[in-house]
């Protein structure tokens, strides 16, 4: 998919964002960040639509990739995020400008201008932005491996005990949930996910989520995060987090 650059669009000839890439409101319950699903099951033809929408950094970075579903996902989510931002800033979407954090999260320029994070997987990505840092993620629940194997090895004992006595299907799922809020917590403070995974503890509750930080854990803010589950698709699980 051949990339090429035109001129930036008058945000007043533009659709909204959710009309142009049909993006989906979500909602959480307690926090107040703004989240948008965006479907990546047919994307190619939008992707091509909306490619000039990107930077040529982000066009080379696109043609990069080696499958053509995975270059057009990533021209279509990092699209909607501009439009986004654009509609969140006043700036048109093509003049947007990102920097990233020492663990490669990005985030405006000059640093104005709301926190935003993204994730997808599978057939969806999930877009957050909010007034406070954010993480987000989206993962498609494969019943594929050994999840308990896996949280052995990069969970908690106590998330391990937890989920050991579980029966299937809850097994399955309660991993993807304990996953997306430790990996949402970690993204919003911008740090490597491999490095803090055992740092702090999820415990599941009928509201959503506790965290539980250990004694030297890599932030005393982890006690004021507000992490929450987020309504997903079927077969998937999201969450979200503000630090």
């Amino acid at each position: 998919m051949p990339m090429r650059e035109s001129s930036a669009r008058d945000l007043t000839n533009q659709e909204p964002p959710a009309a142009r890439f049909d993006l989906r409101r979500l909602e959480a319950k307690g926090a107040a960040p703004s989240l948008w699903l965006l479907g990546l099951a047919d994307p190619i033809g939008r992707a091509l639509e909306h490619a000039n929408d990107l930077s040529a950094e982000e066009r080379s970075r696109a043609d990069r990739f080696f499958r053509a579903e995975d270059r057009t996902r990533f021209v279509l989510t990092r699209a909607a995020l501009r439009s986004l931002l654009g509609e969140a800033t006043g700036c048109p979407p093509k003049d947007i400008a990102f920097e990233t954090g020492a663990y490669g999260k990005p985030h405006l320029a000059h640093g104005r201008g709301p926190h935003f994070n993204v994730s997808h997987s599978g057939s969806f990505a999930l877009i957050g932005i909010s007034d406070r840092p954010i993480g987000v993620d989206i993962e498609l629940m494969r019943d594929t491996f050994d999840e308990l194997a896996l949280a052995r090895a990069f969970f908690c004992e106590d998330e391990h005990h937890f989920l050991a006595g579980l029966e299937r299907p809850a097994q399955l799922q309660s991993f993807y949930k304990i996953w997306t809020c430790k990996e949402a917590v970690l993204k919003a403070f911008g740090v490597g996910i491999s490095n803090y995974l055992m740092d702090f503890s999820i415990e599941l509750t009928p509201d959503g989520f506790r965290i539980r930080p250990k004694l030297e854990c890599f932030t005393p803010r982890l006690t004021a995060v507000l992490a929450e589950p987020v309504e997903a698709p079927p077969g998937y699980a999201a969450a979200v987090a503000l630090a």
